[in-house]
């Protein structure tokens, strides 16, 4: 089984690849990064539900 990635990694690599630079962004920004991470990895694992949960989560939508 292949070694886990962490979430926070995947938000971090997903701002950087968007042109973000979270080394001087706002906690909120970086916690909106981390949580796509978060959901692109439940889409992954072909969960769409969990991933629009995390993201109604994130965005402060009803969940």
């Amino acid at each position: 089984m292949a070694e886990a990635i962490d979430h926070r990694e995947v938000g971090r690599q997903l701002a950087s690849m968007s042109g973000v630079d979270l080394s001087e962004a706002r906690p909120a920004t970086v916690r909106a990064w981390e949580a796509r991470g978060l959901a692109l990895q439940a889409l992954a694992r072909g969960d769409m539900a969990e991933a629009q949960r995390v993201m109604a989560h994130a965005t402060g939508g009803a969940s």
